[in-house]
C-alpha cells in the first residue's frame, strides 16, 4: 500500500507462516543484492530455499506479538537495522505494521492496514465516498451506544466477525428469534452486522501501482465463500470484456480510491444487487483458494513476486515486474477454478477425474489415506481444479461439467466405505445458475 522504492541495499526481515510454495522468497528476493532474515513458524522455516539467508528466528505461533516483537528484535541485532518488514498473509498484516510502529521501519502502519482488515471501518470509507454498501452496523456500537441500530436494520442479517476471514465465523440469521438465541454467543466487541444483499457475488483481483490498475480481472463466484464454509462447492469465473466486466472494475477502482489503496495487491468482492453494484469487502492482499496460480498459469504474473518486489523496496526489481505485468494485462485468456470442500469425518481413498473437459488443465487430489479434519482451509481439500479457455461460457461449462463427473472413493473413519460424487457425498452443491 505504500511505495518508496530504493536502488540500496536493503535489510528486511520477511515473517513467514506458510510451507508451500507462496513461500518461494527465493524466486522473489534477490538475497546476494539485499541482507534477508526470516520470523518463521516450525512449518514456515521448512519451507525457506535461499542460499543466502543472514538470520533466521522461530516463534511457535504469530500470535503471540510480544514473542514476535523479541524475534524481530533479533533480526534487527542480526542485520544492524531494518529497512522493511514484509508480511504476505491476511492474518500478519496487522501485526507487521505494529511492528513497524514499534521498529520504526518503513511502510504500512496500522492506522492504514485496519481499513482492509476491519469490514466496519472498511465500509465506512467506502461508503463515505457514496458508493453502495450493506447497510451495517458494529455490534460494539449496539452494546455500548444505542440498542435501537440493530432494530432499524431488515433480515435476514449476516453477522461476521470484523477482521475474519474466508467466511470463518460468518451466520445468516433470518429471524429475530434467531437473532436473540445467537446474540448470547456472540464476542459482540469483534462482530459487525450487516443486510443482506441478493444477488450475485463478484470478486476482482489484481494489482494496482500508481493509482492504476497494473493488472484487474472480475469474476463471478459459483456459490458464495460462505457455502464453501457450510459444506458446499466454491468456484468461480473470469468474465468476458463486456459493459458488466466494465461496470465491477469501475466500481473496483472508486472503492480502492476511497481506501486510499494506490499501490499493492488487492481483492474486492461487490454484489450485484437488484438497485446496483455493493461494495462487500476488500483485502489490501493477493486473492486465496486458486486466483494466484490462474495468474500465473494464464498471464505468467506472479502477484506475490510483484507484492513483495513493491514491499522489499527494490525499484529496478519492481520496475521491471511491474512492466511485464502491464504487457499482458490485456490478454483476452480467461479461466477459473472449482474446490470441492472437506467431507469432515471421511479419509480419501481414490478419485476418477472427469475426461474430455478441454478447459480443465489442472486438478489437485489429497494423498491416499487422507483424513479430513475440517482444518484444510482452502489447501488441503477433496479435490480443486483450474480452467482456462478464450470464453466465460466455456470457463462455467467445464466447472457444470466437472460437478457431474468426477467421482471419488471415501472410508467413514469409522465404517465402511462409500462411493460417490460431489452430489451424493457433499450434500446440496448444486451449483448456481450460470
Amino acid at each position: 500500500m505504500t511505495l518508496n522504492p530504493s536502488s540500496e541495499r536493503n535489510r528486511i526481515v520477511v515473517l513467514n507462516r506458510w510451507s508451500d510454495d507462496f513461500a518461494a522468497y527465493h524466486r522473489y528476493i534477490d538475497h546476494t543484492a539485499h541482507d534477508v532474515a526470516y520470523v518463521c513458524t516450525p512449518n514456515g522455516a521448512a519451507a525457506l530455499a535461499a542460499p543466502h539467508i543472514a538470520h533466521v528466528e522461530h516463534v511457535p505461533d504469530f500470535v503471540d506479538e510480544r514473542a514476535l516483537h523479541e524475534a524481530v528484535l533479533a533480526c534487527s541485532a542480526a542485520l544492524g537495522g531494518i529497512d522493511r518488514l514484509i508480511a504476505l498473509s491476511e492474518f500478519d498484516l496487522m501485526a507487521a505494521a505494529r511492528l513497524r510502529n514499534a521498529f520504526g521501519i518503513f511502510g504500512d502502519r496500522p492506522f492504514t492496514v485496519v481499513r482492509f482488515r476491519d469490514k466496519a471501518v472498511m465500509k465506512r470509507a467506502v461508503a463515505a465516498a457514496d458508493l453502495r454498501v450493506p447497510r451495517f452496523v458494529a455490534m460494539k456500537d449496539v452494546v455500548f451506544r444505542d440498542p435501537k441500530l440493530i432494530g432499524a436494520m431488515r433480515f435476514p442479517l449476516i453477522l461476521k466477525p470484523r477482521s475474519g476471514a474466508a467466511s470463518a465465523g460468518v451466520r445468516r440469521v433470518d429471524t429475530r428469534a434467531q437473532l436473540d438465541a445467537l446474540w448470547p454467543t456472540l464476542p459482540l466487541a469483534d462482530y459487525e452486522c450487516e443486510e443482506y444483499i441478493e444477488g450475485t457475488i463478484y470478486h476482482v483481483d489484481g494489482f494496482v501501482a500508481g493509482g492504476a490498475f497494473a493488472i484487474a480481472r472480475a469474476s463471478r463466484y459459483v456459490n458464495t465463500c460462505l457455502d464453501f464454509a457450510q459444506g458446499k462447492p466454491l468456484g468461480s469465473v473470469m468474465l468476458d470484456p463486456g459493459p458488466l466486466n466494465d461496470a465491477l472494475l469501475t466500481f473496483a477502482r472508486a472503492c480502492l480510491h476511497a481506501l486510499a489503496l494506490s499501490d499493492g495487491a488487492f481483492h474486492i468482492e461487490i454484489i450485484d444487487g437488484v438497485d446496483g453494484l455493493y461494495f462487500l469487502e476488500v483485502g489490501a492482499r493477493v486473492g486465496g483458494g486458486e486466483i494466484p496460480f490462474l495468474f500465473r498459469d494464464l498471464y505468467g504474473v506472479d502477484l506475490f513476486h510483484l507484492w513483495v518486489a513493491q514491499q522489499s523496496g527494490d525499484k529496478a526489481h519492481f520496475d521491471a515486474r511491474l512492466a511485464a505485468t502491464r504487457a499482458v494485462s490485456a490478454s483476452p485468456r480467461r479461466g477459473g477454478f472449482l474446490m470441492l470442500p472437506e467431507p469432515i469425518g471421511s479419509r480419501f481413498v481414490d478419485a476418477e477425474l472427469p475426461e474430455g473437459i478441454a478447459a480443465l488443465y489442472h486438478a489437485i487430489l489429497p494423498k491416499r489415506d487422507h483424513v479430513f479434519e475440517g482444518k484444510g482451509g482452502y489447501d488441503t481439500i477433496l479435490a480443486r481444479f483450474r480452467y482456462r479457455g478464450t470464453s466465460e461460457d466455456e470457463i462455467a461449462a467445464a466447472i457444470d461439467a466437472t460437478l457431474r463427473e468426477f467421482r471419488f472413493t471415501l472410508t467413514d473413519v469409522v465404517t465402511s466405505m462409500n462411493r460417490g460424487g460431489p452430489l451424493d457425498d457433499l450434500r446440496d452443491c448444486t451449483p448456481r445458475p450460470t
